[in-house]
């Protein structure tokens, strides 16, 4: 597995707790959390709030496509 679907992975899950308050609220979603904060920049996108007493994070999910997008690009390069 290559390093940056495995940070895709981690900040995917990232949002999932975000979006899920309870979870986010629980002591392995605080542990988490500030794991996977220290990969997500703030890129200046506001956060939307969830029907689940969450939050959306924009940013998180920005990243996530920033990375996926890398990713593509450079498994074309190391194709070539």
């Amino acid at each position: 597995m290559d390093a940056l679907v495995f940070v895709a992975v981690v900040v995917t899950l990232h949002v999932v707790i975000r979006y899920f308050g309870v979870l986010s609220h629980t002591s392995v979603g605080k542990a988490f959390l500030g794991v996977s904060t220290v990969v997500v920049p703030n890129l200046g996108f506001p956060n939307a709030h969830s029907l689940y007493g969450g939050v959306f994070d924009v940013n998180a999910a920005v990243t996530v496509i920033i990375l996926l997008v890398l990713e593509w690009i450079l498994s074309f390069i190391r194709s070539r």
